[in-house]
């Protein structure tokens, strides 16, 4: 039976991103990529053949990107230890870029709803209190899928509302006086609600939680975020193309469809990785920005738009994004939104963020939730950097949207910047993102908050515009194009009376001009019609479901 030893003691191994800088400094040689990637290919081939069969040994990770227009090698990926990434910098001086391939990570504030209490004491049967209780809408029907959080002095527990609504939970030395706060977050389709303090009988209790404004059985609605930016019909026109890089597209949902859409998360099908979201975010933000004017559920900001779903989610990283930004380019998009972002810089990844503005493309992206300062890839000066502003009056007091709010308060006094949102020089733009109600798989909607949700709403105003300006949509495929188009938002910003770290130029703001006429009656005949069908539609689903 082999000793049991320490991970410390073999050569760890991470992925690195490689790369040549865009200028490789004086008195070196660049270096050749293509036969950088033939010497890398030959390393994984000979470890291969030492491996001998050998299961605990896995060969390295290797992987070429190519410029979609050109395909020139850009980028390589490999599995290094240390040593070896150090050797490589040795070996190649400044003629080399090798950076770690970090994480980048969704930009919700959704983490900050979990328990940060832990047990403190040891557990034991004889000071167990059981709670039992229901969640329940407003019609008194059971609302299934609802997390529920129970924390008390020295305990706190989370489970699961079953398909009655019923949930059990159980505290180790808490008493009904010691209970500190109960926290319910439905999957779809409710607001979350915290009670303080609260005060459960010993047996049987019901918590009651409100349907969101947004519903599959009911008329469409204004949502505020649509409101706050200017709820305007796009001109006729070209289809605008927005690329959505995300945790994949719930494909199938009755309020928001997706043109097509890649892979790049998981191991199989990238054709059809795209069209899976375990976590509802990619979604989310798709359904912001293009939720479908059908007469059910909500509206996005974009009406006539082509939406691609480039999934990076789960284990997104630097290497991902950067495969999804060429992917994009290819599709020749014009926007990008990136509801994402990590700490650390990387001036590869930049590089490809300078190669889609040369594309023509705008990219925008989440400022990030921390608080503090502005991540990656928002900081960097080719992308349009998103903080976050929440509503006075938009959610239910007893809501864990309640804890987004801030004393910095817009001058009108209606709005404030969010808690959460991260902020600097870096800032170009602010929008909506506490309480946004949008589309979930299930199908049905949810209601987050984040820059996550900041960010799409502004990447729908870019669409609106550049199909309001087609003096810009017309230009050649350049970075005077995505230049033009970044002015153009930062040109249709309203100052909020907002600090500009928190920001920025303001809120981009939408109006009716270059607007088509009404539709004429015979349109409206036909509008009617669709609703109908749509009504329909969301009835069978329903029925189904």
């Amino acid at each position: 039976m082999p000793e049991v030893g320490s991970k410390k003691d073999k050569a760890q191994t991470q992925k690195y991103i490689l790369g040549k800088p865009s200028i490789t400094p004086a008195n070196v040689d660049e270096v050749d990529l293509e036969k950088l990637s033939v010497e890398l290919a030959g390393n994984v081939a000979a470890f291969a053949a030492t491996a001998d069969g050998d299961t605990d040994k896995t060969a390295p990770a290797f992987e070429v990107m190519r410029h979609p227009d050109t395909n020139d090698i850009h980028t390589l990926t490999a599995e290094l230890t240390e040593e070896g990434a150090d050797k490589l910098k040795s070996k190649y001086k400044g003629a080399l870029l090798v950076e770690p391939d970090h994480q980048l990570f969704m930009q919700t504030a959704e983490s900050t709803f979990e328990m940060s209490q832990l047990p403190i004491t040891a557990a034991n049967s004889s000071n167990e209190l059981k709670i039992t209780l229901k969640v329940v809408d407003e019609n008194g029907a059971p609302v299934a899928s609802a997390r529920v959080d129970l924390a008390g002095e020295v305990w706190s527990d989370q489970q699961m509302t079953n398909a009655q609504g019923r949930v059990a939970l159980k505290l180790f030395g808490e008493t009904l006086d010691s209970l500190t706060e109960l926290r319910i977050k439905p999957a779809l389709d409710h607001w979350s609600r915290i009670i303080q303090q609260p005060a459960f009988a010993a047996k049987e209790n019901t918590v009651t939680v409100t349907s969101l404004p947004a519903s599959l059985d009911a008329p469409q609605v204004n949502l505020w975020g649509n409101d706050a930016i200017g709820n305007v019909e796009m001109p006729a026109s070209d289809r605008i193309r927005v690329a959505v890089i995300d945790s994949g597209f719930a494909d199938g949902h009755p309020d928001v469809v997706a043109a097509g859409g890649r892979g790049f998360a998981v191991e199989g099908n990238p054709e059809e990785d795209w069209k899976t979201d375990d976590s509802g975010h990619g979604t989310h933000v798709a359904g912001t920005i293009s939720a479908l004017n059908n007469g059910i559920g909500m509206r996005g900001v974009v009406d006539r738009v082509d939406v691609f779903a480039l999934r990076v989610f789960p284990g997104a990283s630097f290497s991902k994004l950067i495969a999804a930004i060429d992917e994009a380019i290819a599709l020749k998009v014009d926007v990008v939104n990136m509801s994402l972002g990590g700490a650390n810089q990387s001036d590869l990844l930049q590089q490809r963020m300078q190669a889609a503005r040369e594309a023509g493309i705008l990219l925008v992206a989440a400022a990030g939730n921390s608080g503090g300062t502005v991540m990656y890839p928002a900081a960097y000066p080719e992308v349009m950097a998103v903080s976050a502003i929440g509503k006075f009056g938009t959610f239910p007091e007893d809501s864990f949207h309640s804890r987004h709010v801030t004393d910095h308060v817009t001058s009108d006094g209606s709005c404030f910047a969010a808690r959460f949102t991260c902020r600097g020089q870096e800032i170009d733009v602010c929008g909506p993102g506490v309480a946004i109600v949008s589309t979930l798989p299930g199908p049905g909607f949810g209601s987050y908050d984040g820059t996550s949700m900041a960010s799409p709403h502004v990447a729908g105003v870019a669409a609106v515009l550049l199909a309001q300006r087609p003096d810009i949509h017309g230009m050649p495929r350049n970075g005077a194009r995505s230049n033009t188009l970044f002015q153009a938002v930062l040109g249709s910003c309203q100052s909020l009376g907002l600090p500009a770290e928190l920001q920025g130029h303001g809120m981009p703001t939408l109006t009716a001009d270059n607007i088509s006429a009404p539709p004429s009656e015979d349109g409206m005949d036909v509008i009617a019609d669709l609703i109908k069908k749509a009504l329909d539609a969301a009835k069978t689903i329903k029925e189904t479901t």
